[in-house]
C-alpha cells in the first residue's frame, strides 16, 4: 500500500465546496462456469486475478495442467510480466466510478487513450454543484502560508459558483452557457473503464513523485484498489 502525504486535510475541510476524492470499483471481467453462470463468490477474485494466465496457456496448450491451481496461474502472472509479454493482461478490465476530482485532473485522464475509456459528468447537461478540489499543498510547511493559501482560492470559487448561479437564475442562461465561469477546480465524477495492461502503463506514469499531485493521488487509490483484489498483476510495481 502507498500512503500520500496529506497534512492539511483539516484546512481543506473548512473551504467553500470542499470534496475529497473516493473511487468505487463497480465491474470488472468475470470468467463464466460451464454453464454459463457466474463464478462463486469465494473464488470470484481468484478466478479474475488469474484470467491472463488462462488465456496464455493457451499458446502452450497447458490449460489442463493449470487449470486447478491457482498460485501456478499466479506463479505465470508474473513470469508474463518479467518477461514483458502484456498481451494477455488486457483479458481483464476495470470498471471504476471515480468522483471528486477537478476538472483539470480529469482532463489529465483523458490523455490516457490506449485500452480505456470513460464517460464524464457534463456540465451542459448537469447544473455545477458548490463541490471543488483543493490543492494538498504538501510542499508548505508552514501551516499560516497554507491556510492562507487556501483561504484565497475558497474565496475564488465561492465568487465564480455565485456568479454562475445569477447567471443561471438571473441572467436565464444556459448551463452550457454559464459554465464558462466555472474554474477548473471544479469537481467531476466519471465512469472510467481500463484494463490491466493499460492500467500497468497509467502507473508507470502517474504514480512518480514527480506526477503532478492530484493524479498521483488518483493513481495511489486505484493502485492500492486493486493491489488488495489482483495482487500478482500489480505486486511488482516499484515506486520512484
Amino acid at each position: 500500500m502507498i500512503i500520500i502525504d496529506d497534512p492539511w486535510k483539516e484546512l481543506r475541510a473548512s473551504c467553500f465546496g470542499n470534496i475529497e476524492p473516493e473511487i468505487v470499483l463497480e465491474a470488472v471481467t468475470a470468467p463464466l462456469d460451464n454453464v454459463g453462470q457466474s463464478v462463486p463468490d469465494k473464488n470470484f477474485w481468484e478466478n479474475i486475478e488469474t484470467i491472463p494466465a488462462w488465456s496464455a496457456a493457451m499458446s502452450y496448450g497447458s490449460r489442463e495442467k493449470i487449470a486447478a491451481d491457482m498460485e501456478r496461474k499466479r506463479s505465470l502472472n508474473k513470469k508474463l510480466i518479467g518477461l514483458g509479454h502484456m498481451t494477455p493482461l488486457e483479458a481483464v478490465q476495470f470498471n471504476f466510478r471515480v468522483s471528486g476530482i477537478s476538472k483539470a485532473c480529469g482532463a489529465q485522464m483523458s490523455r490516457h487513450r490506449i485500452g480505456q475509456g470513460h464517460v464524464s459528468s457534463s456540465r451542459r447537461f448537469q447544473s455545477q454543484g458548490a463541490a471543488f478540489v483543493y490543492p494538498l499543498l504538501n510542499y508548505i510547511s508552514d501551516k499560516q502560508v497554507v491556510k492562507g493559501a487556501l483561504t484565497k482560492l475558497s474565496e475564488a470559487n465561492q465568487k465564480a459558483y455565485e456568479i454562475y448561479e445569477e447567471l443561471r437564475n438571473t441572467d436565464k442562461l444556459h448551463k452550457e452557457d454559464a459554465r464558462r465561469v466555472i474554474p477548473v477546480a471544479s469537481s467531476q465524477e466519471r465512469v472510467w473503464w481500463i484494463n490491466a495492461r493499460a492500467l500497468r502503463d497509467f502507473f508507470s506514469l502517474r504514480l512518480p513523485k514527480d506526477a503532478e499531485w492530484e493524479i498521483r493521488r488518483v493513481a495511489v487509490m486505484l493502485y492500492n484498489l486493486v493491489l488488495e483484489v489482483t495482487p500478482s498483476l500489480f505486486e511488482d510495481i516499484v515506486i520512484k
